[in-house]
C-alpha cells in the first residue's frame, strides 16, 4: 500500500487547512511568498521553472499528457515576462495582453502552457496559495449571541476551522478567494505589511500599491465581517474564529484561478442571492437579515490567476468594453457591486479579425489599455521540427521518415514565410547589402543556426554573426511582418498525415515531390498568391535551392560513409598557418623546433594553405581579419585554450572540401560500382552479377553504414544513393 501513503501524503499537503492565526504565523514566517499579488506570483512561477540556453522559459516546453509544448516563440515568452515585470511596478495588472498572429502560431499553446504551468507551480511549496471560508458551527458550540440557541453550553475553542462537519451548521466560501491578510484592519495590515517587508523593498513598493495593502474584502465577505464583529461588540478574536484559512491550487479544468472565455455569446459575470435559499436557513439572525449575493461566471472563477479571451476579437466590441475600466480600476462593476479583481487579463486574435479591429473607431480607447505581443509563424526550422517530433513518433510503425525528410519539409515552410531583405532598411549598409543577396534558403539556414553563406568572406561573416538579432527586427514594425503569411503548423502536420498514409518511408525526394503537387494548389493556400520578389514567394525555387541542399548533405553522409576518412590533422595544420601569417604582419621571426634557429615565415606553406582552401580574396586582407578574429577571441575568452577548428571553422570545411576533390577519381569509381550494386539489386538471385562479389560486399558496408550511423533505412539509402550518383556522378 505504498501508493496509498504517497497519494494521502500528496493530498495532505495540497488541503491544508489552518485556523487564522495558524495561517498569521505561515504569513510572518514567508512575508515574501504570501504578500504576491497575481503578475509577482506568474512572474515567480515563470522564475520557477527556469529559462533556457536560448533565453525562452522552460516551463513552455514541460511535458504535459493535454498540451504540446511549445517551442520557440522565444521573443514572445519575453515579451509576456517582462510585461508581467511591467505590472509588478504599477501595483496591479493594468493592462490587457492581447496575443496576435496568423492562424495556428501558438497563441493559444502559449496561455494553455501558462496555465499549466501556473496549476503545476500551486501544488509546489513555493506556490502554496490561500484563501479562506466562514464556518459556523452548531448550537452546541456557541450561544444565542448568533441566534443559533440561547440554552446550549459554548465549548471553549479558538476556532472552528477544524470542526468535523456534524459540529458545522453552514460554511460560506469566498468565491473570489479573497486573501486572508485581507481580513486584517486596513492600518494594522499596513503596519505589519511594512514590518514584514522591510528585507524586500521591491516587492515591498509594489506590494504598497496593491489591493493586499490598500484594498478590501470582497462585498459579501465584508457584510459577513462587519455583521459579526458588531454581533461580538467588537471582538475581533470572536469575529477570527469562524475564519478557515484553506490552501488552494490552480486548475484550469475546473476553472479554478484559471478559466477561458470562448468567443461566444454569454455573460462574463454573474449575481445570485443566496440569502433566500432555504439551505442556508441555518446562518445566523444577524447575516440572514443581509442581502447576501453569490458572484459567478469566468471572471469570478479566474480571480487571483488568469483569464484568457479565447479569439476575443470574435465578439461585438459592446460585449467587451468593460475591460477599459476594469483596466483602469481593477475592478468590475456588477449591478452595483464594486468587485476588486486580481487577474491577470490575456487575449487571442488572429490578424484578419486585429486589422478589422483597428480600423473601428473605439480602437484608440482599447490601445491604451491593451498591449499587443505579436505571435508569428517560426521562422527558425530546428523549432519546426521540434513541433512535429511526436507526430513522427506516433506513425514510425506504418511510415520511416529517412534522415533530412523534416528537415526539408520544415526549411521550406519557413522559406514560404520570408521576405526579401532590402538593404536600404539597415543603419549597417555592408550588413544589409549581404543579406539582401541572401536566397531564401540560405536566409532560412541563417535565421536557424547562424549558417553562413559560403561565398561570404571572412569580414562578411562576422558582421552575419553580430547581426542576427538586426536581421530578424528588419520588418517587426512592417504590417506585413515575416511570419504574418506562410504555411501554418496545423497545415503542416496534416500534410505529414497525408505523406504517411502513401509511403511507407518518406525522404526529402519524396518530400519535394509532395510539394511540388502542393504548390500549384494556389486556390487552397494563400501565400502561394503571393507575387514573386526575385526567388523570394517563388516556390518553384524554394524546392529547387532545397533539393540542392538536402543532395548536398547526403552526399556528404555518403562520402563519409565511402571510408574516405581525411586523416590529415586540421587544428595542427590552422595553427601553423596562423603562426606563419601572424610573424608574416608583425615582421617576426619563428623558431624552428627542429633546427632551433628563429626563421622567416615559409611564404610556400602559407600560399599551399591558401590555394588548398580555395581562397578568392586579397590574401593580405584575409590574413589580417584572422589575426583580429583570434585577437577578439582572446579578449572575449580570457585564459581559455583556444581550438583553432572551432574558432575557424569555415577553414576546416573549406580543407575537408579541397580533400574530397583530390579524393574525386576514386569516388569516381565507387560511383560506378554502386549504379551496378543497383542493377544486382532489381534482378533476381539467379541473374548473373553485374560486379564481383567484393565489390558487391564493398558497397552493403558502404549502405550498412548510412544504416548504422545516420538512421536510414535500407531502402532509403540505396534510393538515395542512386540519386546523387545520377546528379553528381554519372556521366554525361
Amino acid at each position: 500500500m505504498k501508493w496509498l501513503d504517497e497519494v494521502i501524503k500528496e493530498e495532505d499537503s495540497l488541503t491544508q487547512i489552518l485556523s487564522f492565526p495558524e495561517y498569521m504565523e505561515v504569513f510572518e514566517k514567508n512575508p515574501r511568498g504570501e504578500c504576491r499579488t497575481c503578475s509577482i506570483y506568474l512572474k515567480d512561477m515563470f522564475d520557477y521553472f527556469g529559462k533556457t540556453e536560448r533565453g525562452g522559459f522552460k516551463l513552455f516546453t514541460r511535458d504535459h499528457t493535454n498540451a504540446s509544448a511549445v517551442y520557440g516563440q522565444i521573443k514572445t515568452q519575453n515579451d509576456i515576462y517582462q510585461n508581467l515585470k511591467n505590472f509588478i511596478e504599477e501595483g496591479h495588472n493594468n493592462k490587457f495582453i492581447l496575443l496576435v498572429g496568423p492562424n495556428g502560431s501558438s497563441k493559444s499553446s502559449l496561455v494553455k502552457k501558462i496555465m499549466l504551468g501556473a496549476e503545476d507551480y500551486s501544488k509546489s511549496d513555493d506556490g502554496a496559495l490561500y484563501t479562506f471560508s466562514w464556518i459556523f458551527p452548531i448550537e452546541n458550540y456557541v450561544k444565542g449571541s448568533l441566534g443559533l440557541a440561547s440554552n446550549s453550553k459554548s465549548k471553549d475553542l479558538n476556532s472552528f476551522a477544524k470542526l468535523d462537519d456534524q459540529d458545522i451548521s453552514a460554511i460560506l466560501t469566498s468565491e473570489l478567494k479573497d486573501h486572508p491578510i485581507l481580513l486584517l484592519p486596513l492600518e494594522s495590515r499596513k503596519k505589519l505589511i511594512d514590518e514584514l517587508l522591510m528585507d524586500f523593498p521591491d516587492i515591498l513598493e509594489s506590494v504598497q500599491k496593491s489591493y493586499l495593502y490598500n484594498g478590501d474584502l470582497s462585498k459579501r465577505n465584508r457584510m459577513i465581517f462587519d455583521a459579526l464583529l458588531k454581533s461580538y461588540k467588537g471582538n475581533y478574536t470572536e469575529v477570527f474564529k469562524h475564519i478557515r484559512v484553506e490552501r488552494f491550487t490552480i486548475n484550469k479544468r475546473y476553472s479554478i484561478g484559471a478559466a477561458t472565455i470562448e468567443p461566444q455569446m454569454h455573460v462574463d459575470a454573474r449575481l445570485q442571492q443566496i440569502t433566500m435559499d432555504k439551505r442556508l436557513a441555518s446562518l445566523p439572525p444577524s447575516l440572514q437579515s443581509l442581502n447576501l449575493f453569490n458572484l459567478n461566471g469566468e471572471i469570478v472563477l479566474s480571480n487571483r490567476g488568469i483569464l484568457e479571451y479565447s479569439d476575443l476579437l470574435k465578439r461585438p466590441l459592446d460585449t467587451y468594453k468593460y475591460l477599459l475600466m476594469t483596466m483602469e480600476s481593477r475592478s468590475i462593476n456588477l449591478q452595483g457591486i464594486l468587485t476588486e479583481l486580481d487577474i491577470f487579463f490575456i487575449g487571442s486574435s488572429n490578424e484578419v479579425h486585429f486589422s478589422a479591429f483597428q480600423q473601428h473607431p473605439d480602437f484608440n480607447s482599447f490601445k491604451g489599455r491593451f498591449n499587443f505581443i505579436r505571435v508569428p509563424y517560426l521562422l527558425n526550422y530546428k523549432d519546426e521540427v521540434s513541433i512535429y517530433q511526436e507526430q513522427l513518433n506516433n506513425i514510425k510503425d506504418k511510415t520511416h521518415f529517412e534522415p533530412h525528410a523534416l528537415e526539408a519539409l520544415c526549411l521550406w515552410s519557413v522559406m514560404t514565410r520570408l521576405r526579401a531583405s532590402q538593404a536600404k532598411n539597415y543603419k549597417d549598409k555592408k550588413l544589409g547589402l549581404i543579406v539582401e543577396k541572401m536566397n531564401p534558403l540560405e536566409k532560412a539556414l541563417y535565421l536557424s543556426d547562424l549558417t553562413i553563406p559560403e561565398h561570404c568572406n571572412t569580414e562578411q561573416r562576422q558582421r552575419l554573426k553580430q547581426g542576427l538579432d538586426t536581421v530578424l527586427d528588419e520588418y517587426i514594425n512592417d504590417p506585413l511582418y515575416q511570419g504574418k503569411f506562410g504555411i501554418s503548423p496545423r497545415e503542416i502536420k496534416q500534410l505529414i498525415y497525408e505523406i504517411s498514409s502513401s509511403e511507407k518511408n518518406v525522404s526529402f525526394v519524396e518530400i519535394i515531390d509532395y510539394l511540388k503537387e502542393l504548390i500549384e494548389k494556389k486556390m487552397q493556400y494563400d501565400f502561394l498568391n503571393i507575387a514573386a520578389q526575385g526567388d523570394y514567394h517563388n516556390n518553384a525555387k524554394f524546392l529547387e535551392y532545397l533539393e540542392e541542399h538536402c543532395l548536398k548533405m547526403f552526399d556528404n553522409e555518403l562520402r563519409d560513409s565511402l571510408g574516405l576518412v581525411d586523416d590529415r590533422s586540421y587544428e595542427d595544420y590552422i595553427r601553423k598557418y596562423v603562426l606563419h601569417i601572424n610573424a608574416l604582419i608583425k615582421g617576426e621571426k619563428i623558431k624552428n623546433t627542429v633546427t632551433g634557429k628563429y626563421e622567416s615565415s615559409d611564404m610556400f606553406f602559407i600560399k599551399e594553405f591558401e590555394s588548398n582552401i580555395n581562397l578568392k580574396e586579397n590574401p593580405e586582407k584575409f590574413r589580417s581579419h584572422l589575426i583580429s578574429k583570434l585577437g577578439a577571441f582572446y579578449l572575449d575568452n580570457p585564459g581559455k585554450e583556444i581550438i583553432y577548428v572551432e574558432v575557424f571553422a569555415h577553414l576546416a570545411k573549406s580543407l575537408q572540401e579541397s580533400f574530397r576533390q583530390e579524393q574525386k577519381k576514386l569516388i569516381d569509381k565507387i560511383s560506378n560500382n554502386l549504379v551496378f550494386y543497383k542493377l544486382d539489386e532489381d534482378k533476381g538471385d539467379g541473374d548473373k552479377m553485374a560486379i564481383n562479389k567484393e565489390a558487391k560486399e564493398m558497397i552493403s558496408n558502404i549502405l550498412d553504414n548510412l544504416v548504422n550511423k545516420y538512421n536510414y533505412s535500407p531502402r532509403g539509402a540505396l534510393n538515395l544513393t542512386k540519386q546523387v550518383i545520377k546528379r553528381y556522378y554519372e556521366k554525361g
